[in-house]
């Protein structure tokens, strides 16, 4: 997903941009200049590995929306009951850990099998 589609997307995990809208130049403008900081912690805990200015992998698309959408939410005014879905599925370092921080931790881990193993059985 280009940085730019993805920037439309946190917005709408925001619920500012209805779904097939377009984003007002100052709420994009507030993902783009959050991005970075973001960027920066997720690579120096190696949970994510490609470069800022490069596209997202599709596979990280949905994780890192969501950890994007909650660092803004006191910039849209977000209301409780949604600001607390969007903590539980994209704040960095809870506890419990957040459900976008394990998708991100179980991407990034190499020896992650994605497929369950089948018991054996005699």
């Amino acid at each position: 997903m280009t940085l730019e589609e993805f920037y439309i997307q946190v917005l709408r995990l925001l619920k500012v941009v209805p779904p097939n809208g377009t984003a007002q130049a100052e709420d994009r403008q507030r993902v783009v200049d959050m991005w970075p900081n973001i960027h920066k912690y997720l690579l120096k805990r190696k949970l994510i590995n490609f470069a800022l200015a490069d596209s997202i992998p599709d596979e990280l698309v949905i994780p890192l929306g969501k950890i994007v959408a909650y660092q803004l939410v006191d910039d849209f005014g977000v209301s409780d009951m949604h600001m607390s879905k969007l903590k539980s599925e994209g704040e960095l370092d809870s506890i419990p850990v957040s459900k976008g921080e394990r998708q991100l931790r179980k991407i990034a881990d190499t020896a992650y099998v994605s497929n369950r193993l089948q018991p054996e059985y005699f």
